[in-house]
C-alpha cells in the first residue's frame, strides 16, 4: 500500500510534516482535504475508522496532517515519522 498524506495547506503543521517526509525520502500520495468534498469525505472515512483518532474525535480537533501507512495505522505526530526511516 502506498502512503497517503491527508493535509490542508492552511494548517501550520503541514509544512514541517512534509519537510520531514522529504528529509526521510518517503514517497506518498497527497490529498488536500480542503480542495474538494470528495477529498474531505475520503479523509473523514479515515478519521472515523482508524483508532489513532480516538483521542481526537469529539475534542474539537481535526487530525491533520495524517499519513496513512496501511489499512490500520496512520501517523499524526511529526516525531512519529522517524519510524519510517529506511
Amino acid at each position: 500500500m502506498e502512503y497517503i498524506l491527508y493535509f490542508a495547506e492552511s494548517c501550520p503543521d503541514t509544512a514541517p510534516f512534509k519537510e520531514k517526509l522529504s528529509e526521510l525520502g518517503v514517497a506518498y500520495k497527497e490529498v488536500e482535504v480542503m480542495t474538494s468534498l470528495r477529498n474531505f469525505k475520503e479523509f473523514l472515512y479515515v478519521r472515523d475508522t482508524y483508532s489513532q483518532f480516538d483521542g481526537i474525535r469529539g475534542n474539537m480537533k481535526i487530525g491533520i496532517p495524517c499519513l496513512v501507512v496501511n489499512e490500520t495505522e496512520c501517523i499524526l505526530e511529526l516525531n512519529e515519522l522517524d519510524k519510517l526511516k529506511k
